[in-house]
């Protein structure tokens, strides 16, 4: 039984990480509006209301399905480093150093000028709302501002917004950002442009550096949404999309294609064996992404290359019956704090849409008189000038960022995502096997007690799991280590199925704050 009811409409339905974002989204459906105008209207909410988990400071990625076309298109959003950018030894733990190029506004501009119909004034017009007007502080947010406080009150314009009456809102306190209503407006009426070039950009480029941070106005106008070819991988016959690099969506395609050779429905969700064989096939696709993927623009690394048949087969006899400790990443041929939500429209047009700013708030420095919370996106680079991944000038760091959207044919079915940073393709992955190989429906697969591996044979479960599957991954291996009952490190799921005959089906996780609503 789920915790929370599955919802069911016909004409649209939106699930984000916020009742508020959902409202704005359900309510540009309403006024004839696309899910690509839907799907905008509450990513911009949710930069408001969920400061500790996104801003217009911070990175996109989205997945659009055209209901005409039959196509996926995919919007990359992620900004790159600054150009002008001094040797770094080790990352501090806040500053406006640490901010990537933000590509937010340009890829919601993009999103909502190619595929949209309300235009970008209708779709900021509620983040403009509750931004000036201000909105009630949930628990989750208070939680999260106090627990951000000695980031937050080290800089002027975070404490002065986030900490208005000197001490931590208390929820249900209104809390109010007209300096960021001010460049939404600004941004509403110009349009994305704006934050890369004119007035706005300039003083941005002018507060960045009086931070002490190094993006400049060359790099904010240098600064385009990429639209790349989508990944596609076919699990269990259907066609299953993901976010390419520099996204790590890559990895959930190579899990499942590691998985597809294992008869997974044999076992109920929660089956240890199961755990243990998806765990197992997790550390392989890891170590396959921390030993290659990189920014294509400046490395060679072609994602599809870890999907080759031969290469998967390889990986896949490594699996053991026991938990392994270290893995080594296959050699190929030669030739992310967050929020998601997904959206459908009555014509059956989908978006796949998730947003970050890292860490949370951040890097919890905001750009003087714009209400602009920069992201610490910087820190998703290596340090090790070895790696694929190692930080240069001008260069995009690889992303936990990874939305997903899966086909039948030419028919989507199923759209879900979550944040979590390093959890996100881990809890991707057990609801593509709870969705797809169990057939289960949306809000109980998102309901399921999860697990989480970060290294080692460590083992995170949640409190859920019986003391009888504990025991038996214990034997096999694994260090079990207990998480709460709903432990928000796993994420915060969100997920939508559309049904053959044409009605859809959301949900949301109760371990965050998401919502899903119809009409």
């Amino acid at each position: 039984m789920a915790h929370r009811p599955t919802v069911r409409a016909a004409n649209g339905l939106v699930a984000s990480g916020h009742h508020l974002a959902t409202s704005a989204g359900l309510a540009a459906l309403r006024d004839g509006g696309s899910a690509a105008d839907a799907a905008v209207a509450a990513a911009a909410v949710c930069a408001v209301v969920l400061p500790q988990a996104t801003s217009i400071g911070g990175d996109v990625f989205a997945l659009h399905y055209d209901a005409g076309t039959r196509e996926v298109t995919a919007y990359n959003g992620s900004g790159a480093a600054p150009r002008e950018l001094p040797p770094i030894e080790r990352f501090p733990d806040r500053g406006a150093m640490l901010a990537t190029v933000p590509g937010c506004v340009a890829a919601w501009g993009d999103l909502v000028a190619e595929q949209g119909r309300l235009g970008l004034d209708r779709a900021l017009a509620a983040a403009i709302g509750y931004a000036d007007q201000g909105f009630p502080v949930s628990e989750q947010l208070t939680d999260a501002i106090a627990g951000s406080r000695d980031r937050l009150d080290r800089d002027l314009e975070c404490a002065r917004i986030y900490v208005p009456r000197g001490r931590t809102p208390l929820a249900g306190e209104m809390l109010q950002q007209p300096d960021l209503a001010a460049t939404l407006r600004e941004l509403a009426s110009i349009g994305p442009e704006a934050l890369y070039t004119g007035p706005l950009a300039d003083r941005v480029a002018r507060g960045i550096a009086a931070a002490g941070g190094g993006i400049t106005a060359g790099d904010l106008a240098e600064h385009r949404t990429d639209r790349p070819e989508p990944l596609e991988i076919r699990y269990r016959g259907l066609r299953v999309f993901g976010q390419p690099p520099v996204s790590q969506g890559h990895v959930l395609l190579e899990e499942l294609l590691l998985a597809e050779g294992f008869p997974l429905a044999e076992h109920a969700p929660g089956d240890p064996e199961l755990i243990h064989v998806m765990v197992e096939l997790k550390k392989l696709a890891f170590a396959d992404r921390d030993a290659h993927a990189g920014d294509p623009r400046r490395v060679e690394f072609d994602a599809a290359r870890l999907f080759d048949p031969a290469f998967i087969a390889s990986r896949r006899k490594l699996l053991g019956s026991r938990a392994s400790d270290r893995v080594s990443a296959g050699v190929l041929a030669t030739p992310a704090h967050t929020t998601y939500l997904a959206v459908v429209d009555r014509e059956g047009n989908a978006v796949s849409l998730i947003e970050s700013v890292f860490s949370h708030f951040g890097s919890a420095a905001m750009v003087p008189g714009t209400g602009i919370l920069l992201n610490d996106r910087l820190t998703g680079f290596s340090l090790d000038p070895l790696s694929p991944n190692a930080l240069a000038p001008g260069k995009r760091p690889v992303h936990t960022l990874n939305a997903v959207m899966v086909l039948d044919g030419t028919s989507p079915r199923l759209l879900f995502g979550t944040p979590g940073r390093q959890a996100q393709v881990q809890t991707n992955f057990q609801l593509a096997v709870s969705l797809i190989d169990h057939g289960l429906d949306v809000q109980d697969a998102i309901e399921l007690p999860r697990w989480f591996h970060e290294s080692g044979r460590t083992l995170r479960l949640e409190g859920r799991y019986p003391e009888g599957t504990r025991r038996a991954l214990a034997a096999k291996g694994h260090e079990v280590a207990l998480l709460g009952d709903w432990a928000e490190v796993t994420g915060g799921a969100q997920a939508i199925a559309i049904d053959q005959g044409g009605g859809f089906a959301g949900g949301a996780d109760p371990r965050r704050e998401g919502h899903a609503a119809g009409y």
